[in-house]
């Protein structure tokens, strides 16, 4: 099945933010494009944008784009969680401690996998050392569309953390970030806490570090 854009695997942070940027610029330039040539009728302007297709096929195509068309809605959406990825590739590079790594996965449009994660990160000598799930969600209210929950069950930590020497990430926008990572929440018997990480980024992405709640009771 085809994607708005193609998940692709082995590159390095330098040639994947480069290609994910092509693929963002297209998306923006032709749901602008869609916008402008549109003659909606003003009193259904809301439900005829919302239904309206942005064409996918015409200009200089990506290579990462694997859609003739979608749904202008859907751009919109996938746009926000590349922007989310993107800074998430380029704070991962950032680090001192990541020169050696690269990338193994790249899903820019699956959602909810439970077969990999959005972004699978390996050391020089092909061990996997980070698995990061990545969303934009809008919402302040940590239970919004149950993201969190298929997050944590597609990072392997619904029942607990494991201690397999991968560091495990949500990346998201800042108040969903923080709603997740509010001490005031009801956490329970829930397996895993937070640590909020913000990347400076211009677009303020959060990353959460997912860390034992056993673990992180013992370090108060």
């Amino acid at each position: 099945m085809p994607y708005i854009i193609e998940p692709f695997t082995n590159a390095n942070f330098g040639d994947a933010l480069h290609r994910l940027r092509k693929a963002h610029r297209f998306l923006v330039s032709r749901a602008n494009a869609m916008i402008i040539a549109s003659d909606f009728d003003e009193s259904r302007w809301g439900s005829s944008v919302k239904r309206s297709s942005v064409k996918l096929y015409e200009g200089d195509v990506p290579p990462l784009i694997g859609k003739t068309e979608e749904k202008f809605s859907e751009v919109v959406n996938i746009a926000a969680t590349v922007e989310r990825l993107m800074d998430a590739i380029e704070w991962f590079a950032a680090q001192s401690k990541n020169k050696s790594y690269s990338i193994l996965e790249c899903h820019p449009s699956t959602s909810d996998d439970t077969i990999g994660n959005d972004l699978v990160i390996i050391d020089n000598e092909g061990r996997i050392v980070i698995r990061c799930e990545v969303c934009d969600v809008t919402s302040s209210n940590a239970g919004s569309n149950r993201k969190e929950k298929k997050d944590i069950r597609n990072l392997g930590c619904n029942e607990f953390v494991p201690q397999d020497g991968v560091t495990r990430y949500i990346c998201t926008s800042p108040e969903f970030a923080t709603a997740l990572a509010s001490s005031k929440r009801k956490w329970g018997s829930k397996p895993y806490r937070y640590e909020l990480i913000e990347t400076r980024g211009s677009s303020s992405t959060c990353m959460l570090l997912i860390q034992s709640a056993d673990n992180s009771e013992k370090g108060k």
